[in-house]
C-alpha cells in the first residue's frame, strides 16, 4: 500500500513540476516586437528621463518620444522604455531629465533591443554612440556628466551620432 502511495506521490510530482517548467519555457521565449531602450544610470534627483525616436519622414517631436519617471537613488538604476509598436526608429536622443536642480548624471549603460537582438553600449561604448549637446560636459572630478544651464535654458540631452543610426539599421534589422 505506501508502495503505490509513494508512486502516485512521486508521478504526481513529477507531472506538476514539468508542468510548471513547461509555462515558465513559454513565459520566457516571449519576445518583444517592439524596440525597447534600456538605460541604467544614477540620478542623484527625481526626474523625467525621456527618449525621443526619429522615424523616417519626420522630424523630432514631443509625439515621438517616451518618457519613465525616475526616482532619487545613490545606486545605480534601470530603467526600461518601450517604444509603441510598429515603430521602426531611425535615431534616438536622450534628454537627461527636466529637473534643474539634477547637477550630475551618471550613466553606465544603454542598450537598445528589438526582438532577440540587441546594441550593448557597455564598458563606455554607447560614448561613441551618443553626443552630448551644449548643457553637458563630462566631469572628471565626479566620472559622470555635468548638466548645467546654457544662456537661461536648461535642456540636457545625448544625441545618437552616424554611427549609432548605421548600427540600428544594420544589426538590429527586422
Amino acid at each position: 500500500m505506501k508502495a503505490k502511495f509513494l508512486s502516485f506521490l512521486t508521478i504526481s510530482l513529477s507531472l506538476i513540476i514539468g508542468s510548471c517548467q513547461n509555462s515558465f519555457k513559454t513565459e520566457t521565449q516571449k519576445q518583444k516586437d517592439n524596440y525597447s531602450i534600456e538605460i541604467e544610470g544614477l540620478f542623484q534627483k527625481n526626474d523625467k528621463l525621456e527618449v525621443y525616436y526619429l522615424v523616417e519622414g519626420k522630424d523630432w517631436s514631443n509625439e515621438n518620444s517616451i518618457s519613465q519617471a525616475i526616482y532619487a537613488s545613490n545606486k545605480m538604476q534601470k530603467i526600461v522604455l518601450d517604444l509603441p509598436q510598429d515603430v521602426t526608429p531611425k535615431n534616438l536622443r536622450v534628454d537627461l531629465g527636466v529637473n534643474p536642480s539634477q547637477s550630475y548624471v551618471t550613466i553606465k549603460n544603454i542598450v537598445i533591443k528589438f526582438k532577440d537582438k540587441s546594441l550593448d553600449g557597455g564598458n563606455e561604448i554607447f560614448l561613441d554612440w551618443f553626443t552630448p549637446n551644449e548643457f553637458v560636459t563630462w566631469d572628471m572630478n565626479y566620472y559622470g556628466y555635468k548638466l548645467s544651464w546654457v544662456n537661461g535654458s536648461y535642456d540636457p540631452y545625448l544625441l545618437g551620432k552616424d554611427l549609432l543610426m548605421d548600427k540600428m539599421a544594420n544589426e538590429l534589422k527586422q
